[in-house]
C-alpha cells in the first residue's frame, strides 16, 4: 500500500431488540468489509440467494412471479429454519460483528428516559466500532498509521427509533485524539494516528442487501441468546461464527 493510499473500512449494522424493561437483551450486528472489492463480492453473491430464495414468500402465485419486485424484503423473523441457515452460511464466510447487551443489567433510569437510553445506545455502536478497528490492526488487516476512511451504514428505521447524538463526532474523538474518562479517572489513548475519514449513512433495509444482512445477524443472535439464557457456555459456542464482539454493560 502506497504511503497516502485511503484504506476503506465498511461497517454495517442492524439491531435486533429493544432496550427496555419488557425484553432480556438487545443486538447490535452485522459485518465488516476491508476493501469496496471485498464489500461489492458479497453484494452479488448474497442478491443471488435472495433472489433464489424471495419469491417462496412472495404473496401472488410463484408461477407468476418472475420477477422480485413485489416480493417481500426477507426479514429474520419471517425466515423458515432452512433459508435462515442458507443465507447465514454465506454470511458466516466473511467477518460478523456484534454487541451484546443484557438489558436486566442497565440501570431503570437509562432504560426509561429516551435521551438517556439513546446516550447508552450511541456509546454501544461506539465501544463496538472501536473493538473492530482494534481487532483490525491488531491482525495487520488495516495499518493506523496510514490514512482510514470508516464508512457505518446504519438502518434507517434503527435511527429513528433509538436516535443518536452525533455519533459521527464521537467516534472520530474516540478513535482518533482519545477520551478521558472522569468516572476511572483515566485516559482512553487514541488507536488511529493518520487522517480518519468518518461517514455515517442511514439507509432504507429494503434498498440495501448490506442491511438486510445484518438485520439476519442481529436477529440470529438474539435468537440463540434467548434459548440459551441459563446456559452461557451453550450461547458462547453458538456464536463462535461472530468474529468480533463486545457484552455490555
Amino acid at each position: 500500500m502506497e504511503k497516502n493510499e485511503m484504506q476503506t473500512i465498511y461497517i454495517n449494522i442492524d439491531d435486533s431488540g429493544k432496550l427496555v424493561d419488557s425484553e432480556k437483551v438487545s443486538i447490535y450486528a452485522g459485518l465488516v468489509f476491508t476493501s469496496k472489492k471485498e464489500k461489492d463480492k458479497f453484494i452479488t453473491q448474497y442478491r443471488s440467494i435472495v433472489k433464489d430464495i424471495k419469491c417462496k414468500y412472495c404473496q401472488q402465485d410463484i408461477s407468476v412471479c418472475s420477477s422480485n419486485k413485489d416480493c417481500p424484503e426477507l426479514k429474520h423473523n419471517m425466515l423458515k429454519p432452512k433459508h435462515n441457515r442458507q443465507l447465514m452460511n454465506y454470511i458466516k464466510k466473511y467477518s460478523v460483528i456484534c454487541c451484546i447487551i443484557n438489558n436486566d443489567k442497565v440501570y431503570p433510569n437509562i432504560k426509561n428516559n429516551t435521551a438517556s437510553r439513546g446516550r447508552f445506545l450511541d456509546y454501544s455502536l461506539k465501544l463496538l466500532i472501536k473493538q473492530v478497528i482494534k481487532s483490525l490492526i491488531k491482525e495487520e488487516r488495516i495499518n493506523p498509521n496510514l490514512p482510514i476512511k470508516l464508512i457505518i451504514n446504519i438502518d434507517e428505521q434503527t435511527t429513528k427509533t433509538n436516535g443518536y447524538y452525533n455519533l459521527r463526532d464521537g467516534i472520530i474523538e474516540e478513535l482518533k485524539y482519545g477520551i478521558f474518562n472522569y468516572n476511572y479517572g483515566f485516559f482512553n489513548v487514541p488507536i488511529v494516528n493518520s487522517d480518519l475519514d468518518v461517514e455515517v449513512c442511514y439507509q432504507k433495509s429494503e434498498k440495501s442487501y448490506l442491511i438486510q444482512a445484518s438485520d439476519l445477524v442481529a436477529g440470529t443472535v438474539r435468537r440463540l441468546y434467548l434459548n440459551n439464557m441459563d446456559n452461557s457456555l451453550e450461547f458462547s459456542k453458538r456464536i463462535e461464527f461472530v468474529n468480533y464482539r463486545i457484552f455490555l454493560p
